[in-house]
């Protein structure tokens, strides 16, 4: 392990967070917000005296980073940015629960986005609504760039899940290829947020609303705790909301041929021809359940993307049943974009692997040929894939059990632990319960782990992959 790589990395990335946190603390001070001035103020600084320090005393590394490298930082970040950002929730809200903090700053980075702390009479802070979009936004971007960039190193889910023309392994140390993918991640969450905020403001929504709603379809959360209980104010908002939600939950599979104008690649990709697909029958599912067509449709766009914002009635989900609600979030959007899930270029190769086992049944010498846009995949990819599948699997089930220990029934067990695991905010908030702090732990645990896509932890239980 590259330690000196491995905290220098970590110590920029946390001064972002820092700027965030002082960003913040400057809100707060116009709201005339004194609580959240001196805990964003301190979060901030705390931060930034920890982070600047590990800069200025761990010396430059001496050798390469490699892959390994990268996935060390994937894994501190995600450990230790729910504890670094949880003060706010502390302080200025009516909660005194370190365990319900962390919750929620991890709630926010994951972009599962839902809340369980309470606020006299739902007036949330501005500062504090601020804060929850900030750890959307670092949440995001930090998901998107790890997954074409560390975890297409690594090689988890199989060749060419997480590749893109963005990502080739240097000769040079491994984080000299990472801006190359953080600046068009940026870019493509930027303008995505811009976009949607000015449509918004143009349809009349309020300034501050349109922009936690912005940010909430483009990161596939929920940034305003009030969000699954608010319809939209019209059919043009539900439309603008929808259409954020399609580029959110597509990401770079969408964003990369967008960019370079190629129309065809864009109406031909595999990710995205499945998630219109899934769209179209799974509102077909709401319809039986008694959905109207433009509420079902909503529902499902909602859903696939795993956030949960509603595009139409909010109650209208209600009558979905719960084997069938959570099919679409165990789903989920793009593996190069925000949204959680099992991810659709994993189903696609897993589809297509079956559909040539069934070719094949009647001609068993016969060879066909696998192919992901546009690479050639052998079966070593197809296995690392049903790895992956039935990993997921299995942590549903440690997780659901987990739940079930805990004193919740089947259906809340059943909507945390897959809500958790695919970052779904409005599977995990249709628990309708109080957690306890048992409960918030395992909570806190699947988020994670659902972000982390779960195998990367296995490495890292290892004693070498730490010394190596």
């Amino acid at each position: 392990m590259n330690y000196a790589s491995v905290a220098r990395v970590l110590s920029l990335l946390m001064l972002i967070v820092a700027g965030a946190g002082i960003f913040g603390a400057a809100i707060a001070v116009l709201a005339g917000e004194t609580p959240q001035v001196i805990s964003l103020g301190v979060t901030a600084m705390g931060i930034l005296v920890a982070a600047a320090s590990v800069l200025l005393l761990t010396p430059k590394p001496e050798r390469k980073a490699r892959p390994s490298d990268g996935l060390a930082v994937v894994i501190l970040w995600w450990l230790l940015t729910p504890l670094a950002t949880a003060m706010p929730f502390v302080f200025g809200v009516a909660n005194s629960s370190v365990i319900t903090a962390i919750h929620e700053a991890a709630a926010c980075l994951t972009t599962t986005g839902h809340s369980v702390i309470e606020v006299s009479g739902g007036d949330w802070p501005a500062s504090l609504i601020y804060w929850r979009g900030a750890l959307h936004l670092l949440g995001a971007f930090s998901a998107i760039v790890t997954a074409a960039g560390v975890f297409a190193a690594v090689n988890l889910g199989g060749p060419g899940v997480h590749r893109t023309v963005l990502f080739s392994l240097p000769e040079t140390s491994f984080f000299d290829a990472m801006p190359r993918i953080a600046g068009p991640v940026s870019l493509m969450i930027g303008v995505g947020v811009l976009l949607v905020f000015v449509a918004l403001v143009v349809l009349g929504i309020e300034p501050g609303r349109a922009l936690g709603d912005a940010v909430s379809v483009i990161t596939t959360g929920l940034v305003h705790p009030d969000a699954l209980e608010l319809a939209p104010a019209s059919a043009a908002v539900s439309i603008v909301l929808g259409i954020g939600l399609l580029f959110g939950s597509l990401g770079l599979a969408f964003w990369l041929p967008f960019r370079q104008r190629a129309w065809a690649s864009i109406v031909q990709d595999p990710e995205i021809v499945l998630f219109a697909g899934l769209a179209v029958i799974f509102a077909g599912f709401a319809v039986i359940a008694g959905l109207a067509a433009g509420d079902a449709l909503g529902w499902s766009i909602s859903t696939l993307s795993t956030s949960g914002i509603p595009l139409g009635a909010p109650g209208a989900a209600d009558a979905i049943p719960l084997t069938v609600y959570v099919m679409p979030c165990l789903i989920g959007g793009s593996a190069l974009a925000a949204a959680g899930g099992i991810k659709l270029a994993r189903v696609v190769v897993l589809g297509q692997r079956a559909g040539q086992e069934f070719q094949q049944l009647g001609y068993r010498r016969s060879v066909v040929s696998f192919r992901f846009r546009d690479r050639e995949l052998d079966e070593r990819s197809v296995i690392g894939v049903w790895v992956y599948f039935v990993a997921y699997v299995l942590a549903v089930f440690v997780f659901l059990v987990g739940f079930s220990f805990a004193g919740l029934g089947f259906d809340d067990a059943i909507r945390l632990s897959i809500g958790g695991l695919t970052s779904s905010g409005g599977l995990v908030a249709g628990s309708d319960t109080n957690l306890a702090p048992a409960s918030e732990i395992l909570l806190i645990i699947a988020m994670l782990l659902g972000r982390l896509e779960i195998l990367t932890l296995l490495p890292a239980l290892s004693l070498s992959f730490w010394r190596g």
